[in-house]
């Protein structure tokens, strides 16, 4: 039980968001009028979408690790709760992890994906399905290891577990709080991963705007011992994770 009593929720995603930094790194709108925001409320965490075209503006919104209470480390999982409605726009909202929390910002019709180490998993709605992108020393890769036939009401949770120094696994928690890993990911030697952590949005919608998801309690678990999970059994695992997040 000591693992459960390490679980720290390091921001409940309803108050101020001063700390986190929004950029937009893909501007699928030739610049214009189009913008992606992060704002919050009782409810949680949302994205949101300003414009007028169906083109993709995709935006990172990170703050460095080390400026929480508990900062996110190798041995932890990073996860959210997530409450997201049925859509029929594509857009998606997910969890990230960055090499830094201020990357290169896009121009007009640009990308700065590709300019830094970076990963998140994420909820598309429309597709009912999971998405990861990654960015590892210059090579992207979007909509990878795409997990499909999953309703946004079934997911009740994202998660990154910061397994080595260069090594993540990502996924999603589903409704019955289990951890679905989705793929996981080795960055290069020297990169600075895990540097920062928050969110992603990729926006768009042709009839003038929109918001997604509620985001709520970005929390820090250690990932139990394989032998923890040997005497637990699977199910027993499972059910500590539901345990560990119906206490938070």
């Amino acid at each position: 039980m000591a693992v459960v009593a390490q679980a720290q929720v390091i921001d409940p995603l309803t108050g101020s968001l001063s700390g986190y930094t929004t950029t937009l790194v893909n501007d699928g709108g030739s610049g214009g009028a189009s913008s992606v925001s992060f704002t919050d409320s009782g409810s949680g965490l949302q994205a949101n979408f300003v414009g007028t075209v169906a083109d993709p503006e995709q935006a990172l919104f990170l703050a460095p690790a080390s400026s929480f209470a508990t900062t996110f480390a190798v041995g932890d999982t990073l996860s959210v709760n997530v409450t997201m409605p049925a859509s029929t726009i594509q857009e998606d909202f997910g969890l990230a992890i960055s090499a830094t929390a201020t990357p290169p910002a896009a121009g007009a019709n640009a990308s700065t994906r590709a300019n830094f180490d970076w990963a998140s998993i994420s909820v598309r709605p429309s597709q009912t399905s999971i998405r990861q992108n990654t960015s590892i020393n210059g090579t992207l890769t979007t909509g990878s290891f795409v997990v499909s036939s999953v309703a946004p009401t079934s997911v009740s949770g994202l998660y990154i577990s910061w397994v080595s120094p260069l090594v993540f696994t990502l996924g999603y928690i589903n409704s019955s709080d289990v951890l679905v890993p989705d793929d996981t990911v080795t960055f290069e030697s020297g990169s600075a991963i895990g540097t920062a952590i928050g969110f992603y949005a990729d926006m768009r919608d042709a009839g003038g705007g929109t918001t997604l998801g509620n985001f709520t309690d970005l929390t820090i678990q250690p990932i139990p011992e394989p032998t923890t999970m040997a005497l637990c059994g699977l199910g027993g695992f499972l059910g500590l994770v539901g345990w560990m997040r119906r206490k938070k």
